[in-house]
């Protein structure tokens, strides 16, 4: 087996990291929960579930990955084998969501074009159902924005992934301030700015904290085995792990409060509810960007940010896949990326006509797309957070993973690992 690739920077994990957390979690679960739930009221339940849940979860899964020198299942057996096969779970759930989230990145390709003839008139709605129920277009915009990944993940560690995220992760950011300086500046902008930052714990309810709860691990992207994995591709053993990766939890943050700042002043200065999904996406805001002043070109720029974002999270979730079959059936990285290539392009497939032509077919009442989103994010995620935690917390001990050099703060990470994370996994599995 040739040598284990290898990230030829800190930066590199770091803004690697950083593009696998990002995604459109931030751009439109985040926004659509924050309307839900009270605004300012929910983001301040978010903000302290980033801080006590996630950030220990980031922490421990990129030393873990940095002390075995190991994707998931290798990295539990060497914590025991014993329970080496919980690591499968990892790969499981970041293989399912690259089925259905793929999709969403080919519907976002389709949306780049389709902004420049969009006029105010247009009624989104309508194209938006035609384009996802036909067999064909949204099909061919799946395959090239999966190939689009693979080809990446095909280059490699340093010259695929570590180059396109120091290139993507700061452009990303730079279009999003653009985008949110012309949302500001919109009539009556500041109602949504308010609306965003201002709590009435009056509001704030069990389902409030559930909801903050879930968005924190969905959007994190914590349980899915990418930090263990780009933590395994770090060279050396010393390193301040709280304090290099603490940017990764910073700026996934702050992209969901910027894309919060990019929605909801241009939604309340235009009086539109707000919707979820893909409404949110692809009916809502066109219309707003139709409507405004160079509105064709910011739309590019949010069609751009969420293709960045989207590009990013793939490339993560198929680099876990791809490190497991690499580790476990001793695989170049190029024959596993052709291999799971060709699988995905036939399931990915599948899944988008689950809209049109298979719509028929249902899983428990869903149809293929929403049932494997439901399946991966409400309860496989939290399961693996929860087994994770336990293992962690109570089986390797979280002393074992030094992540802080500082004591004070260490002893802070390993009480949240053995207390904090598994009942907060365990609160969401319960409500959900």
């Amino acid at each position: 087996m040739s040598e284990r690739a290898s990230w030829n920077s800190k930066l590199g994990l770091v803004l690697a990291a950083a593009g696998s957390a990002v995604g459109l979690g931030n751009l439109w679960r985040f926004p659509y929960l924050v309307a839900k739930d009270g605004g300012g009221t929910f983001l301040l339940a978010y903000l302290m579930f980033v801080v006590f849940v996630a950030a220990p979860m980031v922490l421990a899964e990129v030393a873990l990955g940095i002390s075995s020198k190991k994707s998931s299942m290798g990295a539990f057996k060497w914590i025991s084998p014993n329970v080496r096969y919980f690591g499968l779970i990892f790969v499981v759930i970041s293989a399912l969501i690259i089925s259905y989230y793929s999709v969403v990145g080919g519907w976002i390709i389709a949306y780049i074009p389709k902004m420049i003839y969009s006029s105010k008139d247009a009624d989104f709605s309508a194209s938006f159902n035609s384009f996802v129920t036909s067999d064909f277009q949204p099909i061919v915009s799946f395959v090239v924005f999966f190939l689009s990944s693979s080809i990446i993940i095909y280059s490699g560690v340093e010259k695929g992934i570590e180059k396109v995220s120091k290139f993507m992760m700061p452009v990303l950011f730079l279009l999003l301030v653009m985008l949110v300086i012309r949302s500001i500046t919109l009539p009556n902008a500041s109602k949504g700015a308010i609306f965003l930052f201002k709590p009435n714990l009056s509001e704030l309810s069990s389902q409030t904290l559930i909801d903050a709860l879930g968005q924190v691990f969905y959007s994190m992207s914590v349980g899915m085995g990418i930090y263990i994995t780009y933590g395994s591709y770090y060279r050396k053993d010393k390193i301040d792990i709280g304090k290099t990766l603490w940017p990764v939890i910073t700026m996934d943050t702050l992209v969901s409060i910027l894309a919060g700042l990019a929605i909801f002043p241009a939604v309340f200065s235009f009086n539109i509810p707000m919707t979820s999904g893909p409404e949110l996406v692809f009916v809502t805001l066109p219309k707003i960007f139709s409507s405004i002043p160079f509105g064709l070109f910011f739309g590019e720029l949010f069609y751009l940010i969420l293709y960045f974002s989207a590009l990013t999270s793939v490339i993560a979730l198929f680099e876990v896949v791809v490190s497991f079959l690499c580790d476990e059936t001793h695989f170049s990285r190029k024959k596993a990326t052709v291999v799971l290539t060709t699988v995905y392009l036939i399931v990915g497939s599948i899944v988008s006509l689950s809209f049109g032509r298979f719509s028929d077919i249902k899983l428990f009442g869903r149809i293929l797309f929403d049932f494997l989103d439901y399946l991966s994010t409400n309860i496989l995620l939290p399961i693996s957070g929860l087994l994770f935690s336990l293992i962690i917390g109570y089986i390797l001990g979280p002393q074992k993973l030094k992540v802080f050099k500082n004591k004070k703060k260490q002893k802070v990470f390993e009480f949240a690992i053995k207390f904090v994370v598994p009942i907060s996994m365990i609160a969401i599995l319960f409500f959900s």
